[in-house]
Parts: structure tokens; sequence; C-alpha cells
């Protein structure tokens, strides 16, 4: 327990010089040499100490294996989104001194991490406060502090952020603590490398929204858990064929494939989609705190849309859910549509042209769309 004390003492004491003194100096060559010399050192410290206590690794290559398998199906199910979500280009030089420095940068901090975090578990194997702690810290020490005060301006900024970032960056370490239980730092690496380096050395990547970000960064490591768990269990535990299958990862897969077309549907990625209904413009029909599922139409199905319809337009900068009350036509021929709600005593302002159109409501569903009500109204 002293030697553990010790290595974390050394790890708080540079987290907080670095986020309260040396980010705000900005100094030069801070990522080159100054912080992978900190980490060089407190890695040094933490191997000396635990250079008598061992960790134990039950069929490591079949676990090296399934891990590498499973990361470059990520990789691959990752660079896949670019044709939904389209790419867009990295934000790091391409020539080979960036990439080597960038990599030198990021990629050798994972390895002193890693190895810190390896003599953690070494001396303190047992403990379930030392990978709680360990989990909470290491999540910590590796978030992006430099504007970190930006995402706490807005509620909606926050919850964004929490998504995208805070609860991604906890699983992680999560993650990782538990594959150095398992396998040793090898297999943490071999995780934090396949995501982490990509970006660096890839000239595009898949422009994900903010949801889709949330929704990766919190499968991937459940899903790594579940693989990798059934394999330490196959390969370390003497266990009856029938607790075995509970731990097959099979069992999980309607899980995850309900999540991922869930998660398709509510991001729009199918010819339906469901959106929250937010104001009690079209009460009777639908009220607040419903979602109706839209039709995304084609051109000639906008074309054929009729009075009496109910669809979903672009209006400025807001999506408007309103029925078609009547049908014009512009000074140039071109269809357009005069639009209200049924609860609205008078017409919509501005009528909605073809291409402003986006679908035609489908069928209501009650009440589903409530947390969506709450979380607009909590953040506006």
């Amino acid at each position: 327990m002293k030697k553990n004390l010790v290595i974390y003492s050394l790890i708080i004491i540079y987290f907080v010089l670095n986020v309260f003194l040396i980010i705000p100096l900005g100094l030069d060559f801070y990522n080159e040499i100054i912080n992978p010399l900190l980490w060089i050192i407190i890695c040094a410290v933490a191997i000396f100490l635990s250079r008598d206590s061992s960790l134990r690794v039950k069929g490591e290559r079949d676990k090296t294996q399934s891990l590498i398998i499973t990361l470059i199906i990520y990789i691959i199910v990752y660079f896949l989104l670019g044709l939904i979500f389209g790419f867009e280009k990295t934000p790091y030089s391409k020539d080979l001194f960036s990439i080597l420095k960038n990599i030198w940068s990021f990629g050798g901090l994972i390895f002193f991490q890693e190895f810190i975090r390896e003599a953690l578990v070494k001396n303190e194997k047992k403990k379930a406060w030392n990978y709680i702690f360990m989990t909470i810290l290491f999540m910590l020490i590796n978030l992006n502090y430099s504007n970190i005060s930006s995402h706490f301006t807005e509620l909606k900024e926050l919850f964004i952020y929490s998504s995208t970032t805070l609860v991604p960056a906890l699983l992680e370490s999560a993650i990782c603590t538990y594959l150095v239980f398992i396998g040793g730092a090898k297999f943490s690496i071999i995780y934090r490398l396949f995501v982490t380096i990509p970006p660096f050395i890839v000239p595009i990547i898949p422009s994900l929204d903010w949801f889709a970000s949330a929704i990766l960064g919190v499968t991937l490591p459940l899903a790594v858990y579940v693989y990798m768990n059934y394999v330490h269990v196959n390969r370390s535990e003497r266990l009856s064929k029938r607790e075995r299958r509970t731990y097959n990862p099979v069992v999980y897969v309607p899980v995850f494939a309900f999540i991922a077309l869930l998660a398709g549907f509510v991001m729009g990625l199918f010819k339906y989609q469901p959106i929250a209904v937010l104001s009690g413009s079209m009460s009777p029909t639908f009220n607040r705190g419903d979602a109706v599922v839209v039709n995304k139409l084609t051109t000639r199905e906008k074309d054929e849309l009729k009075k009496g319809d109910i669809i979903q337009f672009v209006s400025g900068t807001k999506y408007v859910v309103h029925r078609i009350v009547d049908i014009t036509n512009d000074n140039y021929g071109n269809k357009q549509f005069i639009t209200k709600g049924d609860h609205n005593n008078a017409i919509d302002v501005g009528k909605v042209a073809l291409e402003d159109v986006k679908g035609k409501v489908s069928f209501v569903i009650p009440l589903i769309g409530y947390p969506s009500v709450w979380l607009s109204g909590a953040i506006s």
C-alpha cells in the first residue's frame, strides 16, 4: 500500500502542476519534451517500486489475438461510419517528422501511463479501492483542460461535453484498468494505440456528430469488456459449460444490435426518424412530449405532397412540424406550401419551398418525447 501511495502522490503532484502551472504558461516543446519527461520519471519510480511484484497472465496469446481482432473490427466500423456522416481532414500534419513527433507525444505517454497502471495493479491486485481510484485518476489526467471552461457556459454544452468526453473517458480508463488486470500493460497499450493513433497517421477521419461520437465512445469499451471477459474466463477459470455460456458474448449480440439500430434510428440514418414534439402548436393531433416519426422524402415524393399532409420543414434555423393547408406557386412556377399548426389561429409566416421540406409525418408515439422536452427546457 505504501508503494502505491508514493506513485499516486507523484501522479497527483504532476496533475496539479500540469493543470494550474505548466499548461497555462504555454511552454514551447511541452508535448514533445517536458510532458514525456515527467511521465518517464513517474514511470521509472513505479517500475522500481513494483519490481518485487508480478502479474500472472493465463492464455496471453489467445487474449492478445482476441483484443486485436476486436479493435480491428472497431477501426473498420469507425471508418465505415464516414460513408454515412462524411469525412473530414485531420488537423495534424502528415509529413514524416510531424507524424513521428505526434506518435511520440501521444503514443509515448500511453506506454508510460500504462506501465504505471500495471505497477499499481501489481502492488495492490486485490484491493477494489485501488482499481476505482486508479480509473478515476487516469481519466482526470488525460482530459484536456486548456479550454474546459468553455464547456460549462451553458447546460447544453455541459451535457454534450459529458456525453462525448467525460463518460467515454471514464469508460476508457475503466477498460484499460481491466485489461491490465487480465493481461498486463501490453493489453491496455494495444487498446489505447488503436483508439488514439489513427488520426495522426491517416489524412481523413469520419465527421461524426456529437451523438454518434457519444454512442461510439460508450459502446466500444463495453463491447471490448464483454468479449475479453469471455476470453479471460475461458482461459483462466474452471467453470462448467453452463457457467461458461453466461459469459458468451453471443448472448449480448442482440443487445448491441438493438443499441446500434436504436442509435441509427435516432440519428436519422434510416428513411424514418423520430422527432420529439417540443410545443403544443399541433394539439390535439399530437401534443408536447409526444414523438412523431418522420418519413424522409425524395424530391419526387415532396412534389406529390397534398393539402392536409403534416410535414417537417426548415424555417430559419429551426425545424417545424405543421400541416399543409394550401399549395401555391411562386413567380417562377415552383411549388410552395402554406402551413399552419392545428392549434394556432393563424397560418405560418412565410411559405415553405420544396427544398425546405424534410419529410412527412407517418405516425405518432404518445409521450415518448418527454425526455427531449425536459432536456430542451433545462438547456434553453
